[in-house]
């Protein structure tokens, strides 16, 4: 993962997710404070700056904000629902400004089901025309997937899906629900269970890493993850005491994340199992999330923390 800084631009988007953590609350980054964070980012040593929302093509200086970062040394990255970005002459200014490095929120390959979690019934065509657009530049392009109860069943086949259509794609990226967010609060039909998501997670592992296709998961506890515990998140971190910046546009403010303990939490059992040491826990957990769901694990964490440090 390595050291990044997040920075919400801005907090208006062009979807209204059943889910979203981050909702519209009117509120935008200064273009001058944006870059001081920026310039910040690059004085401590961070290896890259990852510019988010709401939806960040919302944000009109964009591609100024982007070849500031670019122009300074500092890789961006952009995480965008890929709505704004399948006008060809607009992708085409935050190219041209250095942007090299997208990821695409995609829900599912259903139509139904991104119509029905975004509320936008156009939401899926412009994911198409946006990766297809992609596909012919130099652009990396990754896949960010929120798991909810509406595609838990079928998270492979979206993976399959999105890399049969467009097979460029290398990497993806999972995040299991925030049940913590208000929309959430207001939709708990979108929060899934671990056991409801576990067979179509690790099929969809097993083929990415067949298909030579890298991947990542956070808030997904270590005995959900089987051969693929060095593909967490929280434990990569763990592991290699990596640290994330955050500025959010709301009353969390600037804050860093160090130990990786907040937000989640272990069970009982936890304390039995061989994997606890490099095993953040489960999210919300006795909230959202059962703890009755977590599994003792028994394998030796020394492979998996080899492999973190050799890869």
């Amino acid at each position: 993962m390595a050291n990044l800084g997040y920075l919400q631009v801005v907090r208006r988007c062009n979807q209204s997710c059943r889910f979203c953590s981050n909702p519209a609350n009117r509120r935008e980054l200064p273009l001058a404070r944006a870059r001081r964070l920026v310039s910040r980012y690059r004085r401590e040593g961070y290896d890259g700056v990852i510019l988010t929302g709401g939806e960040p093509t919302l944000y009109e200086p964009l591609p100024e904000l982007i070849a500031y970062a670019v122009g300074r040394g500092l890789p961006c990255r952009v995480i965008t629902n890929g709505q704004r970005t399948a006008d060809p002459a607009y992708l085409g200014r935050l190219l041209r400004a250095g942007l090299r490095h997208l990821h695409v929120t995609v829900h599912s390959h259903r139509r139904e089901v991104q119509s029905f979690l975004t509320g936008n019934p156009e939401s899926l065509a412009n994911i198409v025309r946006t990766l297809a657009l992609l596909g012919r530049t130099p652009a990396q392009v990754d896949i960010n997937q929120t798991i909810c109860a509406q595609n838990a069943d079928h998270i492979q086949r979206t993976a399959r899906w999105l890399c049969a259509r467009f097979p460029y794609i290398r990497h993806f990226s999972w995040t299991w629900l925030d049940t913590r967010c208000s929309r959430v609060a207001r939709h708990p039909e979108t929060i899934p269970t671990l056991g409801g998501a576990r067979a179509a997670l690790l099929a969809a592992m097993r083929f990415l890493a067949r298909t030579g296709r890298t991947f990542r998961l956070e808030k997904v506890p270590l005995c959900c993850m089987g051969e693929f515990a060095h593909c967490s998140t929280e434990t990569r971190a763990i592991v290699k005491s990596e640290r994330r910046a955050f500025v959010f546009l709301d009353r969390r403010g600037a804050c860093e994340e160090l130990r990786w303990s907040r937000g989640y939490g272990k069970a009982a059992a936890c304390r039995r199992c061989t994997l606890d040491p490099i095993c953040a826990g489960l999210w919300d957990l006795g909230g959202g999330y059962s703890p009755e769901e977590l599994r003792v694990q028994s394998r030796d964490p020394g492979p998996i923390v080899r492999r973190i440090r050799s890869g």
